[in-house]
């Protein structure tokens, strides 16, 4: 009996955990088409917008997505993965990562 209650909690869990990598992925493909956009605003405008209000999307305390302008040339956008937790696209390097950091800091 109690082999079978540990390969249901297994199950539950690997469940849990595709659900969670599925939904990283899915908010890494929304975040690389928001990047598009900023970008293509800043070609269009010379200057990063202000807030995603200026592309035309409405914020929200919910997001799921966020956007940060950081200086004239720097952005990150980002997303929460659990409480407290968030996978941030920073301008600067063009890249995804887990780790809070500010522009131009050794990476």
């Amino acid at each position: 009996m109690r082999l079978l209650v540990l390969k249901g909690l297994v199950l539950l869990f690997s469940i849990v955990m595709i659900g969670c990598d599925n939904a990283e992925k899915k908010l890494m493909k929304e975040g690389d088409e928001l990047v598009v956009k900023i970008e293509k605003y800043k070609v269009e405008n010379g200057h990063l917008p202000n807030n995603l209000e200026s592309l035309g999307i409405k914020e929200t305390m919910e997001g799921p997505l966020y956007y940060v302008k950081w200086d004239s040339v720097n952005y990150m956008v980002y997303f929460g993965t659990s409480l407290g937790e968030s996978i941030i696209y920073y301008s600067d390097t063009k890249e995804w990562d887990y780790r809070l950091r500010g522009m131009g800091e050794d990476k």
